[in-house]
């Protein structure tokens, strides 16, 4: 694959993943879980939420201390949103353990984590499970059919599944919690997303530069294919992710849109910001999003 090629399929990558955050966070959080806790006022549906919230609130905060390990930093503490007293999650960033550590990177990778490994798990439960989940690789396949790919694909999921087998309901609690927790909170954002943004403006670079780097030919060409292999391996994981996602929301958007038609009780206090179901944004000690995304130990 040529230089210019990769190029397109970096930004491929990039829309997909923007695409997938915009569905994690907006729709199946943002509006599926959000309407759902402000009708929570007791205590056991608070619960119930939490507990369905929990494999992809566990998922994303693994994800967070993952990438602090990888990137040279201890985690001082991890709480998800069944062990946190005020149902968000939180990772806590110790002291680096690593001489090669740099806050600005662990920030990114940290941001980026929780979307990426929430994809690929959606893609290996699929796998699991014998969910048929389209495994297409748009970097191959161009940006042209990439629409027609997706409607496929979301109407092959919704007609091949068996709705008698267990693995589907397994499957579709399992990809929703993951699906609603994956989105990075708004202060990951903050911390991570421009050095985020330079690290893929260098891996650009660094591609378009290949050929004027003096390289021997079979160096070269094993440099372009393993950069081929990543952005397959990610655009494939991204579209399952993508299709999984919209596939398991359509029922809990249905529902969250009959409830706020309906207008039905809200729980007092919880209309704009329920704490109890908000993930990651904020802690006991100030906002844990802060404590997700700073590689620094806590003063």
């Amino acid at each position: 694959m040529t230089p210019g090629a990769l190029i397109l399929g970096l930004a491929i990558v990039i829309a997909q993943a923007v695409a997938l955050f915009w569905l994690s966070r907006g729709v199946l959080f943002g509006y599926v879980m959000r309407t759902l806790a402000a009708r929570s006022a007791r205590p056991a549906g608070r619960r119930l939420i939490n507990l369905l919230r929990l494999p992809g609130n566990l998922l994303h905060e693994v994800s967070h201390a993952a990438a602090y390990l990888l990137s040279g930093y201890r985690v001082r503490g991890l709480a998800t949103c069944w062990s946190d007293p005020e149902g968000r999650g939180y990772v806590e960033a110790g002291p680096p353990w690593s001489p090669l550590h740099w806050g600005p990177l662990s920030a990114a990778l940290s941001c980026a984590a929780p979307l990426l490994v929430g994809a690929l798990s959606i893609h290996a439960l699929g796998s699991l499970l014998g969910i048929p989940l389209p495994a297409l690789d748009l970097t191959a396949e161009g940006v042209g059919p990439a629409a027609a790919a997706t409607l496929t694909g979301a109407w092959r999921l919704l007609t091949h599944v068996d709705p008698l087998a267990w693995q589907t309901y397994v499957f579709w609690l399992l990809a929703f919690s993951i699906g609603a927790e994956m989105a990075p909170s708004g202060s990951d954002l903050r911390q991570g997303c421009v050095m985020l943004a330079v690290l893929v403006l260098l891996v650009a670079i660094g591609l378009l530069a290949v050929p004027q780097m003096e390289l021997r030919p079979d160096r070269a060409e094993a440099l372009l294919a393993g950069a081929a292999w990543l952005l397959s391996t990610l655009s494939t994981a991204l579209f399952a992710g993508l299709i999984g996602c919209g596939v398991v929301g359509l029922l809990p958007a249905g529902l969250a849109w009959a409830l706020r038609r309906a207008g039905g009780p809200r729980a007092p206090g919880r209309s704009r910001r329920p704490s109890a179901t908000s993930p990651r944004r904020s802690g006991r000690r100030g906002r844990a999003s802060d404590r997700t995304s700073r590689p620094a130990p806590r003063r």
